[in-house]
């Protein structure tokens, strides 16, 4: 279960809210009508509320690409001639983590086919309801399963009346997200099913359905002795804690800089400030730049003017802190720690924590299921080279964590 403390988790998928909690949808007639209708069945809720949205419109496309290897730009710079969503400053796009292969790598991306996630997010500020990460629905059910074969495959598939999306990536092959928009959907995703199960009976498999007889259809299809099979309903999957890093490259809004506020947690905030913040920063500056030529956007330019006044505030923000963490000539040096720490973490690796007290450092973070064996202990050897001021062992946890601690040697 969330904390209370943490942000409400809510799906839009195709006309219809798809709340925690509860099995009873909130729908709306027309996109523009989304944010009201939210806000609308939480107007007796105190305001501020903050969401995690998971989001899936109609007019949403994931797709399996080849891909050099690499950030969020080298990606837009390769694919945007056959993909134009990804240079389109007015629409929302993401990819899954890159995953190499013998030709560079390969992801799946996810792209608005018209522009509508900036303005829902914008509206729904405008009522009170905070959308801190956007999701796309399949990078939200890969995030689901609480448990992970040894081979690490996993399908997760997510089923309402005329709808489904799919996130299928089996031991040994490509990953692959499917989605259905039929009045046949029930059937044809029942028949999808059957065949993986026909193929593997033990196959884990995680289905997620909105009611009752959603359900009982698709039995109808898979019958009820399989032994790998989950059945979950939506209002609760909506409710698991599902781990999605802040700085996973799925997500679908502008990433904003963050500073913990407790002392002793400040060298963690420091790290991710400076492995995001001047990235976003100059995100931020090309979008405003970008969005100034089109006077039709004026609720997105005020949103991300905004939003540069505070990324200029983080900047100077960040520049006391390094002088704050430095300590002075007989401190630790925690800010050339942390330079070395953002240049050499490599994409299969997700930092979750950095904390340091005194001399002693603490890293704790996750693996990707695909990265190579030996990649912690590789990192751990490139952060700390012999004639570093510091030393650092890094080992796997459960999982898919690892840790790391090391010392200050002066």
């Amino acid at each position: 279960m969330s904390r209370p403390s943490d942000p409400r988790t809510v799906l839009l998928w195709g006309d219809r809210w798809w709340l925690p909690a509860t099995d009873e949808p909130v729908p709306f007639d027309r996109p523009e009508q989304a944010a009201d209708a939210l806000a609308g069945h939480w107007s007796a809720e105190p305001k501020p509320v903050r969401i995690r949205l998971v989001y899936q419109p109609d007019a949403f496309t994931s797709v399996g690409v080849s891909c050099p290897r690499g950030n969020r730009r080298v990606l837009a710079a390769a694919l945007a001639a056959e993909y134009p969503a990804l240079d389109s400053p007015d629409r929302a796009w993401g990819h899954e983590p890159v995953l190499p292969d013998e030709h560079g790598g390969t992801t799946v991306l996810h792209f608005e086919n018209e522009p509508a996630l900036y303005t829902l997010a914008t509206r729904l500020a405008h009522l009170g309801l905070t959308v801190e990460s956007a999701w796309p629905l399949a990078t939200y059910l890969h995030a689901l399963p609480t448990e992970w074969t040894e081979s690490g495959g996993s399908t997760v598939v997510a089923v309402q009346a005329g709808r489904g999306v799919a996130y299928r990536h089996p031991a040994g092959a490509g990953r692959l997200i499917q989605t259905w928009n039929s009045g046949n959907a029930l059937a044809e995703i029942g028949r999808w099913l059957a065949d993986i199960l026909a193929t593997d009976p033990n196959e884990p498999v995680t289905v997620v359905t909105t009611d009752d007889d959603t359900r009982a259809q698709l039995e109808s299809w898979l019958g009820e002795d399989r032994p790998g099979l989950e059945w979950l309903r939506l209002a609760a999957a909506l409710t698991r804690p599902a781990v999605l890093p802040r700085y996973h490259p799925a997500q679908l809004l502008p990433r904003d800089p963050w500073v913990m506020t407790e002392r002793l947690a400040l060298a963690a905030g420091f790290a991710l400030l400076l492995v995001a913040a001047w990235a976003g920063f100059e995100q931020g500056r090309d979008w405003l730049a970008a969005r100034a030529a089109d006077e039709a956007s004026e609720t997105r330019l005020a949103s991300l003017q905004s939003e540069v006044v505070q990324l200029r505030s983080n900047a100077a923000e960040i520049a006391g802190l390094r002088s704050l963490v430095e300590g002075g000539a007989a401190g630790p040096p925690v800010g050339l720690f942390l330079e070395q720490l953002s240049a050499t973490l490599p994409p299969d690796l997700v930092l979750g924590s950095v904390q340091w007290r005194d001399q002693r450092i603490a890293i704790a973070g996750w693996v990707a299921p695909t990265a190579a064996a030996g990649t912690i202990e590789t990192w751990a050897s490139r952060i700390a080279p012999n004639d570093a001021p510091w030393a650092i062992t890094a080992k796997a946890g459960a999982e898919g964590t690892f840790a790391a601690t090391g010392v200050f040697r002066r």
